[in-house]
């Protein structure tokens, strides 16, 4: 079954005309983030590869998780407790793979925190994978960048892997139904206008997504 076929039913009412119009502000809105990536990808240090994951080289591979269905998992956290995808089923949830010694990732995560600042209270949440090796430059790097969202600890890359990155950071929009809507490859300015615009139409409505 395809992407659309999940999200938005055959029989659609006018929540759901709003809901497909609020996907495809959404994809626009993320394009743009991919393509600065393109532009500025040779000016940052190289991406580490993940040699686990499946569906390396070639165009095919630029965004493998695009449409299905988003692998379920559980970590440890840096803090003790435990990360489940499948606890955050119904909402809007960013995923971001990421390491403390990957530039572009230390680029993005301020933009992550205030994205997820912004969209507190609605049906949204940023979760975080860190394939570190050792949790003390994990939590130093929490600490210096003032970061509150979850972060799971995959230093094998064993979740890495089943969601096919082929470097770091790579994030995942995955939709209330489970559903990989968006995969990009490289940093983003997560809380430039048009990216809040869109994650709030999703989250809040269309009322919301205008202030």
């Amino acid at each position: 079954m395809s992407m659309q076929e999940d999200s938005f039913p055959t029989n659609s009412g006018p929540g759901d005309y709003l809901k497909w119009g609020s996907f495809v502000f959404m994809t626009f809105a993320l394009l743009s983030v991919s393509v600065f990536w393109k532009i500025e990808k040779s000016r940052l240090e190289p991406l580490k590869p993940a040699s686990q994951a499946e569906g390396h080289g070639g165009a095919s591979a630029q965004a493998p998780m695009q449409g299905k269905i988003a692998p379920d998992f559980t970590l440890p956290t840096i803090d003790g407790g435990t990360l489940r995808l499948a606890d955050y089923k119904g909402k809007l949830v960013f995923l971001n793979i990421w390491a403390t010694w990957c530039a572009p990732c230390r680029e993005e995560m301020p933009s992550m925190q205030r994205l997820a600042e912004k969209l507190a209270g609605g049906a949204f949440e940023m979760i975080t994978i860190s394939i570190d090796e050792k949790p003390e430059e994990v939590e130093k790097f929490i600490k210096e960048l003032g970061l509150t969202f979850p972060v799971g600890m995959d230093p094998k890359q064993t979740v890495a892997a089943e969601y096919k990155i082929t470097g770091v950071p790579e994030t995942y929009i995955i939709s209330p139904e489970g559903v990989v809507t968006h995969h990009l490859i490289g940093p983003g300015d997560w809380d430039s206008p048009s990216i809040v615009a869109a994650f709030s139409s999703q989250v809040f409505g269309k009322e919301r997504a205008g202030n």
